[in-house]
């Protein structure tokens, strides 16, 4: 029972975390972006998908562990949705890093590297769609644990 307990614990805190380096990639790049700022969001891009991947091994766990079995839960139609909605956030996270290592290795050759401005607009509309996204995932989780969709 304690074990069921600490995996959920750490499966909401696990996306809790994405969600909150999501926010703050999304207010870095209100500013113009220096040196200092592509370091942090590498780093924040970088603990993002750490963040999902603890995510997704934790509620893995606690499908398969300490649930009713992943067929019980591929069965529902809200688990589905959440999976999905969680997929296309995890595909859509890719871009964002991508873009981080691509202005490092820009920044290491010229000293006066300044990422587009269009750059910029693009990753903040990225990060605003995965944020809506993001706020989409707790409610089928919510009606997974209720049962609802059996």
């Amino acid at each position: 029972m304690i074990w069921r307990a600490l995996f959920t614990y750490l499966h909401l805190l696990s996306a809790g975390l994405m969600a909150g380096l999501l926010i703050a990639q999304h207010w870095l790049l209100k500013r113009p972006v220096d040196r200092q700022q592509v370091a942090l969001l590498g780093a924040l891009g970088l603990g993002q998908l750490l963040a999902a991947i603890a995510a997704l091994a934790t509620g893995s766990a606690l499908a398969s562990s300490f649930g009713e079995g992943a067929g019980y839960y591929l069965a529902n139609p809200m688990f589905r949705l959440k999976m999905g909605l969680f997929l296309v956030l995890a595909a859509a996270s890719g871009w964002p890093l991508l873009q981080y290592v691509h202005w490092s290795r820009e920044m290491r050759r010229g000293p006066q590297f300044a990422p587009l401005g269009r750059e910029v607009d693009r990753l903040r509309t990225a990060l605003s769609l995965m944020l809506g996204l993001m706020a989409l995932l707790p409610l089928p989780a919510v009606l997974v644990s209720r049962a609802f969709g059996y």
